[in-house]
């Protein structure tokens, strides 16, 4: 599916925009995810976005590929010292610091001498945060698709199968939806492959990831998800998949079991929906993601699980929601000192989580958009624990 023209000049025009109240008089994009966003292809060496003025991909290399996936103005690359000429006068140039490798930033700033580098990191985030009616529509068909694996997991639920088992019959259901497989991340050293499948005592194992959950994994080189663990009755079963359709995320998790769970997991439960209502009661435009964690984190705390929020002890991960587009961790952040500001039209998936080592994890997530008039779900699937 080709980006229409209207929206990537749409998302061109916000972009430079803030280029201009930054003072910034172009941005080179070197990253995937960027580039793809403001062209509609990956196609790209480099995309350069002038402050005013078209956009201009830089392509080494499958330009007939290019020509057919985008309406951006391709430019052959040469070679990295044809840089300067492509983008003629620029006093300063605006990079993405947060995630540009070190050398390729040496590079860029001997082969511009008289340039000065700025970071621009934060703006072409913040043009991202906010989504389109297009890119909401992207999003409701990953909502139907992870609504169609999630009600298909209770007939997978045996015991004693290993939950990598599970993951890839889950991962299989997903992949003949049309899931790309990819599930990216801009964060330095932060990886996924498709999400977690965790089951009893696993769900309570953490990992590097900045998440509330990790689990055993297969060995210490992937040490999250689904392990070799064998699915056991009355122990909670956690499926924290994303549908992904043209790229787009609408990230969710489901709490399964096979029989009862014991009253404290239920309990539990139970606050989490109730951490969720709070949230998505403060998801209006103009509210901080500093003042939904800490009200998420005050339910928690008058039902006594403040040790358990998020993860437990000192792997607790300080945050409650996040954004969710191209990537996992877009803006705005739903986290302790959180600066971002809710925007109309911004998508978060709230996840409140409460972890018990020795027993699991239990918990819910979901994805909304924050409207005008209050906060929209875009998950399809209900929030119930679904015993088998």
């Amino acid at each position: 599916m080709k980006i229409p023209e209207s929206e990537l000049t749409r998302r061109r025009n916000v972009l430079q925009e803030k280029l201009r109240q930054e003072e910034v008089d172009g941005v080179l994009l070197a990253q995937q995810m960027s580039m793809y966003y403001f062209t509609g292809t990956m196609q790209c060496q480099y995309v350069y976005v002038p402050a005013q003025g078209a956009a201009l991909a830089l392509v080494r290399r499958n330009i007939a590929r290019a020509q057919a996936e985008t309406s951006v103005r391709l430019v052959p690359l040469a070679g990295f010292n044809s840089l300067p000429s492509l983008l003629g006068e620029v006093g300063r140039l605006g990079l993405e610091l947060d995630v540009l490798p070190a050398a390729l930033y040496l590079r860029l700033v001997a082969v511009f001498p008289d340039r000065k580098i700025v970071d621009v990191s934060r703006p072409v985030r913040e043009v991202r945060q906010v989504k389109s009616e297009y890119e909401l529509d992207l999003l409701a068909e990953a909502a139907r698709m992870v609504d169609e694996m999630n009600r298909r997991v209770p007939e997978l639920l045996v015991e004693g199968k290993e939950e990598i088992v599970l993951a890839s019959e889950v991962e299989a259901i997903l992949r003949r939806l049309g899931h790309q497989g990819v599930a990216r991340t801009r964060g330095f050293n932060q990886e996924m492959f498709y999400g977690h499948v965790l089951s009893g005592e696993s769900g309570g194992v953490a990992s590097f990831l900045d998440s509330p959950t990790g689990g055993n994994g297969l060995s210490a080189a992937q040490p999250q998800s689904a392990g070799w663990k064998k699915l056991a009755a009355g122990e909670p079963i956690t499926i924290d998949y994303a549908g992904i359709y043209q790229g787009y995320k609408v990230d969710q998790t489901r709490l399964f079991s096979i029989g009862p769970l014991p009253e404290l997991l239920n309990d539990a439960f139970s606050t989490a929906v109730a951490v969720q209502d709070k949230v998505c009661a403060l998801l209006v435009p103009g509210r901080s993601g500093a003042e939904i964690y800490e009200a998420a984190a005050a339910v928690a705390d008058k039902a006594g699980l403040s040790r358990h929020f998020m993860g437990y002890g000192d792997t607790q991960v300080r945050y409650v929601g996040h954004g969710v587009g191209l990537e996992y961790d877009e803006f705005p952040v739903l986290a302790k000192g959180s600066p971002h500001l809710l925007a109309e039209n911004c998508v978060v998936a709230v996840e409140p989580k409460f972890v018990f080592p020795g027993l699991g994890v239990v918990g819910l997530e979901n994805t909304w958009l924050v409207a005008g008039n209050g906060a929209r779900k875009i998950s399809l699937t209900p929030d119930a624990p679904v015993v088998v």
